[in-house]
This record gives C-alpha cells, sequence and structure tokens, in this order.
C-alpha cells in the first residue's frame, strides 16, 4: 500500500482528510460509503489503516448530492 499511497498521495485520502475535503462531518462520509454513494480507492486494510478515498470520486458525490437537492427545489418551487 505504501507505494501505491506514494503514488497517489495527492489524490487519496483518509476518512478525517476527505471529510476536510467535501467539507463535511466524517460521520458523512461514513453513510456515503453505507448508502452506496461512495467507494473507497484503497478499502480498509486491518487494525490502525484506513480506508482511502480518491478525490475525484468525492466531488463526483457532491456533484450528484447538488443536482438532487436543485431538482427537489425545482419541485418545490414549481408546487
Amino acid at each position: 500500500m505504501s507505494r501505491l499511497y506514494s503514488l497517489y498521495a495527492k489524490n487519496l485520502l483518509t476518512p478525517a482528510q476527505a471529510a476536510a475535503y467535501a467539507e463535511v462531518a466524517e460521520s458523512t462520509i461514513r453513510q456515503w460509503v453505507h448508502r452506496g454513494l461512495l467507494q473507497a480507492a484503497l478499502p480498509s486494510q486491518g487494525r490502525g489503516i484506513p480506508a482511502l478515498y480518491n478525490k475525484p470520486d468525492l466531488d463526483e458525490v457532491k456533484r450528484k448530492l447538488a443536482e438532487a437537492e436543485a431538482e427537489r427545489q425545482a419541485a418545490w418551487s414549481a408546487a
């Protein structure tokens, strides 16, 4: 894992870093994973080694959620 992490260190984030990057709580990252919105680029390797998340994947989840919210707002306004 260390070699892969060193190759892609700029795009791979721990859960805490992913939460800070996405400007959400760490529990939100766990919820996105639980709901199937986000997958770890590198799953947890056991005790003490967290899953790593890809920045573009986080961007995509945020974009999809923003689009869904805009659609809800438009539907609400039209009603």
